[in-house]
């Protein structure tokens, strides 16, 4: 699987948790590149109150009520896959 694939599979996975939070499906989810220590290590994703941190070394998705509180942590689905250059 393609990094590209990887983020596609992963935005759709968190738009649909945030539709089933309640997320306002016409807002637009901003997205932001984390970086730790200088690397790339995962992006965070917010809409209407509610926000997500996907971690691409685990491969884990925390999910945030609107409140800031952890609602919900669990794999990003379909188990990512991504090569890293030498």
């Amino acid at each position: 699987m393609s990094a590209q694939d990887v983020m596609h599979t992963v935005r759709q996975q968190i738009r649909g948790t945030f539709a089933q939070l309640g997320a306002s499906t016409d807002r637009e989810i901003e997205e932001t590149i984390l970086v730790r220590d200088g690397f790339y290590c995962g992006r965070r994703f917010e809409c209407d109150g509610l926000h997500a941190i996907w971690f691409m070394e685990e491969n884990q998705v925390k999910y945030y009520g609107r409140d800031g509180s952890v609602w919900q942590v669990g794999e990003a689905r379909p188990p990512a896959v991504v090569s890293r250059a030498a």
